[in-house]
Parts: C-alpha cells; structure tokens; sequence
C-alpha cells in the first residue's frame, strides 16, 4: 500500500504552477486568518481588547502617586522646577534663519494702484438691473418664454436698467425700467 504523502505529492505534481502556488498559499492565508481573530478577540484572555465599559486598572503601588507629577506649582516643593509633563518641557525651537543676524528683511511692495476686472456674470448674476442687491440671471432656465412673468413669480417688481444696456430684452418700451407697466 502506498503513503497517503506519496499520494498526497503525485497528486500536487500533476497540477500547474498556479495550482501549486494557490496550494501553498492557502495554509498561510489560514494561519494569518487565526492570527488576526486572535489579536481582534484579545489574545485569549477572556476579555477583548477592543471593547468598550473596561476601567483603568488601579496603580501596583503607591510610589506613582507621590511622585509629584500632576501637583499644582503651589503645592510642589520650593525648589523644584514646574513641571509640564514626565520629562519637563521640551526646549524652545529656533528657526534657521532666526540665527543670521546680518540678513535684512525685503522692503515692502507698493500696494497696488490698479483696479481688478471681473468678468461680467461670473457670479450668475446680470447687475445691469437695479442695484447691486438684486440678482436677474445671467442665464434663465430653459423653456422660459417670458421672463417678467418668471422673476414676478419670484418677488421681483419693476426695475431699473442701469447701467444702459438690456442684454434680456426686458424692457420692451423703452422707458428705463424692466419688466414695468407697459412692458
């Protein structure tokens, strides 16, 4: 009768190189899959590590709590520094350049003189009527056949066209006002 390993090894022969290697990985991907529920479920102890509702434990000794870390300065020692934490505070970082004395800051630049452009409509807006508080759309919605009647329906009352142009069409008459009597 043969060996169940040599069984077992002609049997691994006869597969591809793919098939061996998913083999060969499939043990190691188990014992990592144990590894990890171990690790997540608290290493056996009982209790899991991750879970919520655990207190401190108390201290072993009582040498912790006259060590004096945590006192107010009044209530240390006179002669002992104010401590910041375990090792006391950290020194003071000094910038690179903070240690070149002889190096002189650039002087100032002119503030600028000249005005920003801005694209007309780049807030969405179209300001070319009333002030600049109001807001008509650069771009109605589509399917918007009177416009008067869609900026009515949203609070809208006449306007005043400033600024001398009326890129929407809105006021017909020709009266300075957008969507007035006669409009």
């Amino acid at each position: 009768m043969t060996r169940w390993y040599g069984v077992l090894a002609d049997w691994v022969r006869a597969r591809s190189r793919r098939e061996r290697l998913g083999l060969a990985a499939a043990p190691v991907v188990l014992v990592l899959a144990v590894v990890v529920a171990v690790l997540v479920a608290g290493g056996g102890d009982g209790e899991g590590r991750w879970q919520a509702g655990s207190g401190a434990a108390a201290p072993a000794d009582e040498s912790a709590a006259d060590s004096g870390v945590g006192t107010k300065p009044h209530e240390a020692g006179a002669d002992e520094p104010d401590p910041t934490g375990p090792t006391g505070a950290p020194p003071p970082l000094v910038q690179p350049f903070a240690e070149q004395p002889k190096a002189k800051p650039n002087p100032p630049l002119p503030s600028p003189t000249a005005g920003l452009e801005i694209a007309e409509g780049t807030d969405g807006c179209d300001h070319a009527y009333g002030d600049r508080s109001i807001c008509v759309p650069w771009v109605f919605p589509d399917g918007i056949s009177d416009k008067c009647a869609w900026l009515r329906e949203r609070g809208f009352g006449a306007l005043p066209v400033t600024g001398g142009r009326d890129r929407h069409g809105l006021d017909r008459n020709g009266d300075g006002t957008a969507c007035g009597s006669g409009d």
